[in-house]
């Protein structure tokens, strides 16, 4: 294990008290879960995410949630946290079908068809590692129980 986790540095994953800081990095979240929603139904002429079944059933849920302007943190999580799973095993992976990295792709083209250089992807990137560490610490003490440990 890298010193980067170890017990004597405890930088490996910070939680962020300041509220600019959190809106920032929610916002990049905010996105992929509106862009999720206007995949469901858009034309054929607008970029959409290649959405597995599971994606199209937790977004219409959300969707609907979020007419009645309820707050369900539940459906936000368990529909960011499949863009993490790997691909189910009977299909092979593309990066064409998988729709976080589609997101991605989009949210980076440039208006001349390229791709957004490296260095201007590094703080979003720190954004995206922030939500899934912190997706995947959501889980696992949701779900502690499962792992026969105790998590406080």
């Amino acid at each position: 294990m890298s010193a980067y986790y170890s017990r004597d540095n405890h930088k490996g994953w910070t939680v962020h008290r300041d509220d600019t800081t959190l809106k920032s990095y929610g916002t990049v979240l905010v996105d992929l879960l509106a862009f999720t929603i206007r995949s469901l139904d858009n034309s054929e002429e607008e970029y959409k995410l290649p959405l597995n079944e599971k994606q199209v059933e937790l977004s219409r849920i959300l969707f609907r949630a979020l007419q009645r302007k309820e707050k369900d943190i539940q459906v936000i999580h368990r529909l960011f946290y499949t863009f993490m799973a790997p691909p189910a095993e009977d299909q092979p992976f593309n990066k064409w079908n998988d729709a976080l990295q589609c997101f991605l792709a989009i949210t980076n083209l440039r208006e001349d068809g390229t791709f957004a250089p490296a260095e201007k992807l590094t703080g979003d990137l720190a954004r995206w590692e922030y939500n899934m560490r912190g997706a995947g610490l959501y889980e696992s003490v949701k779900e502690a129980s499962r792992f026969g440990t105790v998590v406080e």
